[in-house]
């Protein structure tokens, strides 16, 4: 009885699937805690010198009118 002609993944793409997430990986983890802190720290100094713009909605002003 023959078999249905299902071709198999190949063992090689599945290698280099797994070698490329595991190589993001990789390169994600050696990224020093400081380097992320000094990071996170200047974007919230940042955040904070700038002021919230407030954005009026046009349906409350409809609704006092």
């Amino acid at each position: 009885m023959p078999m249905a002609n299902h071709p198999k993944p190949s063992a090689k793409n599945a290698e280099g699937e797994f070698s490329k997430f595991s190589n993001l990986l990789d390169r994600l983890l050696s990224v020093p805690h400081s380097e992320i802190k000094a990071k996170l720290d200047a974007e919230k100094e940042r955040k904070k010198r700038t002021p919230k713009r407030r954005v009026s909605s046009a349906h409350a002003s409809a609704e006092k009118g």
